[in-house]
């Protein structure tokens, strides 16, 4: 009986090994390990907490600086390496570890010697894995940039960094504002809107990265029902939508610098002069938001989310400022000076 007891306790601690721990533990050589669970449900044992880490993503990156991690971050992907506005100064060129995060430079990693390499979900994350592993590096999936997930995808963040208790204010401080809206917003009629990303035709439909941000604003996404992010600009005029909201320009990612006022004219004008397009109400009407790449995509695009709600409903939601959002988003939480013209129209800090 006592050998069976033994076993049954040696299997139990086997199971819960595996199984894994939201507590850290300490291995006989003194090293703190944890288990985590990223953005796609593995199981990973990592060294805790990370203090030398590789990411292939802004989103993850930007959240990573909110949390005061930033300084762990030892290479990054060439598209988050050319905002030099607000990375300049953690990275130079021989940190860029790939052009994003399908196109790494497995050579470049190793070399770097990271724990672990931070990465997305649509990214190469299996041929990561399989090339990294033999070095001991560990390969994480982290999907920053799913609005409506951000509640999962923080507090992992946060746990990889040791950083759980800043993960927890960053939720709270944005929940509590998602919270106003919803209430606010609960008894009154959605109004339409397209939304367009960088290019003439391409929008937004359930399951694509922006459609939880027009959801999380109060608005009907009026290609709620198309299988393709891809629509005929023509459809646009049939479905009639009383709100446009345009965001950033081809080839331009997300910069802390905002567009000129010129660059802003110009992309109003492009979509005012398309054939037709006159009889769409919200141009009729000017009811056109144009936000840059960075105002719309900071903090998992919840930022994005209070300036849409804001410009559909100010009259409903006089107690959200999302010009101070993103200004508090900045300073406080990215350590970057706050530049205003982010958007057309502007919006007050008061």
């Amino acid at each position: 009986m006592g050998k069976i007891l033994v076993l049954f306790f040696f299997m139990l601690s086997l199971c819960l090994v595996g199984c894994g721990s939201d507590n850290p533990q300490a291995l006989s050589d003194g090293v703190k390990t944890r288990m985590v669970t990223d953005s796609i449900g593995r199981q990973i044992l990592i060294p805790y907490p990370l203090t030398k880490v590789v990411i292939a993503n802004g989103y993850n990156l930007e959240l990573i600086n909110a949390l005061g991690a930033i300084n762990n971050v030892i290479g990054v992907d060439y598209i988050t390496f050319g905002d030099r506005d607000a990375y300049g100064k953690f990275f130079s060129e021989d940190k860029i570890i790939g052009q994003n995060s399908n196109e790494l430079n497995y050579e470049k990693i190793i070399e770097l010697a990271p724990q672990a390499l931070i990465i997305t979900g649509n990214g190469a994350w299996e041929d990561a894995q399989k090339k990294l592993e033999p070095f001991g590096i560990k390969v994480i999936i982290a999907n920053a940039y799913y609005t409506g997930e951000f509640k999962y995808n923080w507090p992992l963040i946060g746990k990889l960094f040791g950083k759980e208790e800043q993960a927890q204010e960053l939720i709270n401080y944005f929940d509590q504002k998602l919270i106003y809206i919803q209430n606010c917003l609960k008894n009154i009629p959605k109004k339409t809107l397209y939304y367009e990303y960088k290019r003439i035709g391409n929008t937004t439909v359930p399951g694509d990265y922006f459609h939880n941000m027009v959801v999380l604003a109060g608005a009907q996404n009026i290609f709620d029902d198309a299988l393709s992010v891809e629509i005929d600009p023509e459809t646009v005029i049939i479905r009639n939508p009383e709100y446009i909201v345009r965001v950033g320009q081809a080839n331009i990612n997300g910069r802390i610098v905002p567009p000129t006022p010129e660059e802003f004219a110009r992309r109003k004008r492009e979509i005012i002069s398309r054939p037709g397009w006159d009889e769409i109400d919200a141009v009729k009407n000017d009811r056109i938001l144009l936000l840059s790449h960075y105002s719309q995509g900071a903090a998992s695009k919840l930022v994005g989310a209070m300036y849409i709600a804001k410009y559909l409903y100010p009259e409903n939601l006089p107690e959200l400022r999302p010009e101070e959002i993103l200004k508090t988003w900045l300073e406080k939480y990215q350590k970057m000076p706050y530049l205003k013209g982010h958007t057309v129209p502007a919006f007050s800090l008061d």
